[in-house]
């Protein structure tokens, strides 16, 4: 059975209007969250709401997906959904995807009843075919075999009905083939178990017929486990060709793994796939005429309103006729010219420019990583060295058995640090490295590889803020860490810490900041005090999902300090970790990004600035962190 979601309202405005107002009710047949629908929903709601506030745009998910073994059941589903709203306020109807509009169809062609009841509204086909079929009343067997109908003339009959309709061109798509590749004797049309690749079948069986000297053979998994075609892409024949429709879901009624078609046809690498969807331009097809799949959410709407204006012949069809689409990389391999193609053919690059860019700064990333590694590596090997040398220097008997204990500790140091370390830099390192691997695959579409560089770029972030805080432990250990003290402003330090740690801020947190009255001058190391205050910032949000953040400051004139306080309304630190806080690789939240060596910083940075850092534990509103410094 398929599942559907009741309706969920996407936007609506209460102020009056001027314009006609009512619900305009979209209905997905399946996942309305893929890109190309999302895309569709959010700016045909945009588009309708900058018209008139006062409209209300609703949303269906049909869930439809399975069509050997539910789609008899499909008209009824649909029927209950639309039938859920007032007629009086429907506006208009949009359905998303083929399984939905032809349910409608063919429920207006069985009901009389409910044709007569939405024909007077506008009613919007968008992600459909021009050719499709008709939805079967009862449940089908495998030997089923529908009949290709043209959609753009099955209107309802009185209704004003519309939208944009893609059409497939199985002739054009073997006429390609013969010009390519004349001596083809078989073509084996692969589809799936879903309405468009029903629908594509049947177009295909019946346009067939006028190829009597070629072979059709039908691989449909709607009747098939990938398997089961794999053997049959093996067994075909030579001088064969493989033409791609649909392949979305299986026999089982789930979807295909991404790299699904590339395994079923593993066996063929010699075989000259064609695709008359697009499916597999870039990977495995050599190309196609194919629909130039265009949609405006901005023409349904200026339908809509052109409707409600009394100009119903606005309301059309817009058929996306098709043009030859092809694989660069494919044409190469198979010994394609340019000039054996059709004219005004579109030849796609699949290494495009912007996947050779990425593979430079992979491995301009990948270099870097070594560098840091061996640099962190080398730091660690030093800061052991110096420890021992440092130990090496106790002459007499009580200073050889505080040294040998020191060299003990020092080695189960080593070891945690080692241990530590290792797990710290394998993090950013494997996502580094996986994220990766996963631009250089040629499947790898271009908003995945944007998202991956983003990922790649936040770990080396991390990384380089790891090795940061390593280099300030060695400093300090080794005893080379320095001051630079200078004059500075503390409101314009803390107005510079609030803006570089903008971007870490969440949505619902505000940033508080309370100066003591009047320009307060302190000479400190401005570098290190603002390591501080950022990292003390830095962890607040980490832990703080709404409230707010605040950053207060006061002279003391009894201590001749100031006093610096960091709070946050976040969930706290539990009692149990209070006494750790300021020990390395001391981490709250083992989920949380982090080596645990901030706060180990801090409180060394604070004691060689001459003041004290703590936790206010009689602070119950989240976490607050204090620190002084003297005048």
């Amino acid at each position: 059975m398929s599942a559907f979601d009741c309706g969920k309202l996407l936007a609506s405005n209460s102020e009056p209007s001027g314009g006609k107002s009512g619900i305009h009710l979209i209905i997905a047949s399946y996942n309305p969250d893929t890109k190309r629908m999302s895309n569709f929903i959010n700016s045909f709601q945009n588009t309708l709401l900058a018209k008139n506030p006062s409209n209300k745009i609703m949303l269906q998910d049909m869930g439809f997906k399975n069509f050997q073994t539910e789609a008899h059941l499909w008209c009824d589903e649909l029927k209950s959904v639309i039938e859920e709203y007032d007629k009086g306020e429907l506006m208009s109807i949009v359905f998303l995807g083929q399984e939905a509009w032809a349910s409608f169809l063919s429920l207006s062609e069985r009901d009389s009843l409910f044709r007569a009841k939405y024909r007077e509204l506008p009613i919007f086909a968008v992600f459909a075919s021009h050719n499709g079929i008709a939805i079967p009343k009862d449940s089908i067997s495998r030997f089923w075999d529908p009949v290709p109908v043209n959609v753009e003339k099955r209107g309802i009959t009185g209704a004003t009905t519309g939208g944009y309709l893609n059409k497939y061109d199985f002739s054009r798509n073997v006429g390609l083939i013969k010009t390519f590749f004349p001596n083809t004797g078989t073509v084996a049309v692969l589809t799936d178990n879903t309405y468009g690749g029903a629908s594509l079948k049947a177009l295909a069986k019946s346009e067939s017929k006028l190829f009597p000297e070629i072979d059709f053979q039908f691989l449909d998994g709607r009747l098939f486990s990938e398997e089961e075609i794999s053997r049959q892409i093996s067994s075909l024949p030579e001088n064969s060709v493989l033409l791609l429709g649909t392949w979305r879901v299986n026999i089982k009624g789930q979807y295909f793994l991404g790299n699904s078609l590339q395994t079923i046809v593993e066996s063929r690498k010699d075989l000259p796939t064609f695709s008359m969807t697009g499916l597999g331009i870039g990977s495995t097809a050599l190309g196609g005429f194919v629909p130039s799949y265009h949609v405006d959410a901005r023409e349904i709407a200026r339908q809509i309103e052109e409707f409600n204006n009394g100009n119903t012949k606005e309301v059309k069809y817009i058929v996306n006729n098709g043009y030859y689409s092809f694989d660069k990389r494919k044409l190469t391999e198979m010994g394609v010219e340019s000039y054996m193609l059709p004219s005004n053919s579109v030849i796609n690059d699949s290494e495009d420019p912007q996947v050779r860019q990425y593979k430079q700064f992979l491995l301009l990333a990948v270099l870097i990583v070594i560098l840091l590694v061996s640099l962190v590596i080398f730091l660690a090997v030093v800061y052991m060295k110096n420890k021992t040398l440092r130990k090496a220097l106790e002459r007499n008997e009580k200073e050889i058995l505080e040294a040998k204990t020191r060299a003990e500790e020092g080695d189960k140091l080593k070891s945690a640090f080692l241990a530590n370390m290792s797990h710290e830099i394998r993090t950013p390192l494997n996502a580094i490295v996986g994220f990766s691997q996963l631009m250089s695959e040629e499947k790898c579409s271009h908003e995945e590889r944007i998202g991956y560089s983003e990922v790649i770029s936040q770990n080396s972030d991390m990384l380089l803020t790891l090795i940061s805080d390593i280099l300030d432990i060695s400093k300090m250990d080794t005893g080379k860490f320095e001051m630079d003290m200078k004059e500075i402003n503390l409101k314009e330090l803390c107005d510079k810490i609030f803006q570089t740690t903008a971007h870490l801020r969440k949505e619902g947190v505000e940033y508080v900041c309370r100066p003591h009255p009047g320009d307060v001058m302190l000479k400190t190391d401005i570098h290190r005090i603002s390591q501080v205050m950022i990292n003390l910032i830095s962890n607040a949000n980490k832990f703080t999902e709404s409230g707010t953040i605040t950053l207060e400051y006061e002279l003391r004139g009894e201590e001749k300090d100031v006093l610096f306080s960091i709070s946050d309304t976040g969930r706290g630190i539990p009692p149990e970790k209070q006494h750790r806080l300021f020990e390395r690789f001391e981490k709250l939240d083992d989920y949380t990004q982090g080596a645990g060596l901030g706060l180990a910083i801090s409180k060394q940075i604070i004691s060689r600035l001459g003041g004290k850092i703590w936790l206010d534990k009689d602070y119950k509103g989240g976490a607050r962190f204090c620190f002084t410094h003297p005048l």
